[in-house]
C-alpha cells in the first residue's frame, strides 16, 4: 500500500468521522464509507472531483453536474440515454451483458463533506430501509445492501466480500493513526 493510498484513507475516514460524530442519526459507519470510497474511487485515482462514489445525477439532482466518459455494465446491448449523455460503444461480455463505454452526467460536490453528506442520503432511501438498522456495524451493512432484500447497492456477487476487505484495510491504518 502507497503513502498516498494511506493518506487517502485517513483523509477519508477524518471527514466521515467528523460527519457521523455531527449527525449520528443520519450517517453510516466511518468505516463502511472509507471503504467504500477507497473501493469505488480506486483510492481516489478515478473520482471525480469530491465525487468518490460515481454518484450520477438522476433525475432530482438541481447541483453542478460533471460530463464525464466512464464504463458501466448493463443486461441490455440498446441502452439509451438522454443528451449530453450517450453511448460510445458497446461490447458483449460472456455473462450475457454488456460493458458500455459512455458519457454520463456525474453530481459535482463542491467539498468532501457535501459528497459524503449525499452518500449518506443515499441510504436513507426506503429501498435500503432492511440495512439501514445495520449502518454502524460496517461489515454487516455491506452485505444487508447487496443481499437479495429491499434495494441492492451493487450488482457484483463478490461485492459484500470485496467490502469486508476494504473495511479490514481501513480499520488497520484507522488503528495505526492512533496508537
Amino acid at each position: 500500500m502507497t503513502i498516498e493510498q494511506k493518506n487517502f484513507c485517513k483523509a477519508v475516514y477524518k471527514a466521515a468521522a467528523a460527519l457521523y460524530q455531527a449527525d449520528k442519526d443520519n450517517c453510516v459507519s466511518p468505516l463502511f464509507t472509507t471503504a467504500q470510497a477507497m473501493l469505488e474511487s480506486g483510492w481516489g485515482k478515478s473520482a471525480i472531483g469530491n465525487n468518490l462514489f460515481g454518484m450520477t445525477v438522476g433525475s432530482s439532482w438541481n447541483g453542478t453536474k460533471r460530463l464525464v466518459t466512464t464504463r458501466e455494465v448493463f443486461s441490455t446491448a440498446n441502452k439509451k440515454f438522454t443528451a449530453p449523455e450517450c453511448v460510445i460503444s458497446v461490447t458483449p461480455l460472456k455473462n450475457g451483458r454488456f460493458l458500455y463505454r459512455c458519457k454520463r452526467l456525474f453530481r459535482d460536490y463542491s467539498s468532501l463533506e457535501e459528497g459524503l453528506r449525499d452518500h449518506n442520503a443515499l441510504f436513507r432511501k426506503s429501498i435500503y430501509a432492511d440495512a439501514w438498522p445495520y449502518r454502524l456495524r460496517a461489515k454487516e451493512f455491506a452485505v444487508r445492501i447487496s443481499d437479495l432484500n429491499g434495494g441492492r447497492y451493487a450488482t457484483d456477487p463478490m461485492y459484500s466480500r470485496t467490502m469486508c476487505r476494504m473495511i479490514d484495510i481501513v480499520s488497520k491504518i484507522v488503528k495505526e493513526e492512533s496508537v
